[in-house]
């Protein structure tokens, strides 16, 4: 194989003029939303219904559905990124993509509440998935497209805790609906359709010309969908280092309900109600650890210090759960945890956004690449998970966070690879 050189060079390219504080409110509400419909099927609504439809059979049903649909996800969001890329329409390029995917996301919900067995909860959960994929890839995308360099810090501190609050307003939604089916998963996506709706109301988003436009064919999809890790260093090291975190993340997130009812004992009524506890209480430590991160790195002008020190919380918060015998020592590694995960969120962001190949024509494909390495570990880590947790006779919850703590310390490791920022 011959040398493919040092990497490409990145072209310059003229950067989007500061955003309003108006505009950062809407975009971040938009996010709030949208995660309000992904945090609460992954964190209740599916463990819910699941352990309702077949309650002996409810871990590996819950992997399964959270498994395929987020493959389904991955699969289809590159796609989707590459297509708005390349979008013509005089709406502009993100939001004809923003407002298709709302009817699909609303009726993916609805077929997940009403059919009553884990193929029709699979299916309900596919639809949704290809839903939330049209709104939140083009979502995604208007970051680059819109949002300078010194703004980013501070535009990615906001977001970074935007699913945190989502999975606290989750758990909350699933105690005061009563574990009500149709509820549990429709009011979700309609809140997630509103927030999105006001961004594509009030936001700018020029139009691709049609001089521009490129042709695609099947061949010319499939190159377009990758990229060579070899020329693009940055974002490749970039991408491993946020699947490998988000990866450990998904092992407390899927599988917290069933540690709190099965390994410590206690009764399911119970749970939503401390989770929402857990959740409500790293609300605060996530959003001073996402806006105080953000804030500085953007001062600074530095971006590893802050990645290695949310590492070193995952792997101290993961630690402290794995040994848990109590509800209380769940509750301090959490934070820890969700500490970790606002300063992650924030300055991870950033990262992406300052390493992004080719950004004014190819947006939309590299940041779906970069959602890509957030969704994978929603359909790996289901999969290892159990395979994990059987070690030893099964239940093996102490193996499964302490494994959780060194992929969360593998994935900072990554950031020290990354060149193109401090």
């Amino acid at each position: 194989m011959s040398d493919p050189g040092p990497p490409a060079a990145a072209a310059p390219v003229a950067q989007p003029s500061r955003v309003s504080g108006g505009f950062i409110a809407v975009y971040v509400l938009a996010y709030l939303g949208l995660y309000v419909a992904v945090m609460t099927p992954l964190l209740a609504s599916l463990a819910i219904r699941l352990q309702e439809i077949d309650p002996s059979g409810k871990e590996a049903a819950l992997g399964l559905v959270i498994g395929v649909g987020t493959l389904v996800n991955i699969l289809i969001g590159p796609v989707i990124g590459l297509l708005s890329d390349n979008t013509t329409f005089r709406l502009g390029r993100r939001r004809p993509w923003m407002l298709a995917g709302m009817p699909v996301l609303v009726a993916g919900a609805v077929l997940a509440a009403v059919l009553a067995s884990v193929p029709g909860v699979l299916l309900g959960y596919v639809v949704a998935q290809v839903g939330l994929s049209c709104m939140m890839t083009p979502l995604m995308a208007v970051m680059p497209d819109q949002v300078p360099e010194e703004q980013r810090g501070k535009v990615g501190g906001l977001l970074g805790f935007t699913a945190q609050i989502a999975g606290v307003g989750g758990f909350q939604l699933a105690g005061a609906l009563g574990g009500s089916p149709l509820p549990l998963f429709l009011v979700p996506a309609l809140i997630a359709c509103a927030a999105v709706l006001v961004l594509v109301v009030v936001m700018r988003d020029r139009p691709l010309p049609e001089a521009e436009r490129r042709p695609l064919d099947l061949r010319g999809l499939v190159r377009d969908l990758t990229f060579d890790p070899r020329r693009h260093r940055d974002f490749a090291w970039t991408w491993l280092g946020r699947f490998l975190v988000q990866f450990s993340l998904m092992f407390l997130s899927t599988y917290q309900l069933y540690f709190l009812t099965d390994h410590l004992g206690y009764e399911l009524a119970e749970v939503t109600g401390l989770l929402a506890l857990t959740g409500g209480v790293g609300l605060v430590m996530t959003s001073v650890g996402a806006v105080v991160s953000g804030y500085l790195s953007d001062r600074l002008r530095r971006r590893k210090l802050f990645i290695y020190l949310a590492a070193a919380c995952f792997a101290a918060g993961f630690v402290i759960v794995a040994f848990a015998g109590s509800f209380v020592s769940v509750l301090v590694g959490s934070q820890f945890i969700l500490f970790g995960a606002g300063v992650f969120g924030a300055v991870d962001l950033a990262v992406v956004n300052d390493v992004l190949p080719n950004r004014e024509s190819e947006a939309g494909k590299y940041m779906s690449l970069a959602g890509v390495a957030s969704a994978l570990p929603q359909s790996a880590a289901p999969v290892v998970a159990p395979l994990i947790l059987a070690i030893g006779g099964g239940g093996n919850y102490l193996l499964l966070f302490l494994v959780a703590a060194g992929v969360a310390i593998a994935g900072g490791w990554t950031v020290r690879q990354v060149k193109g920022v401090r």
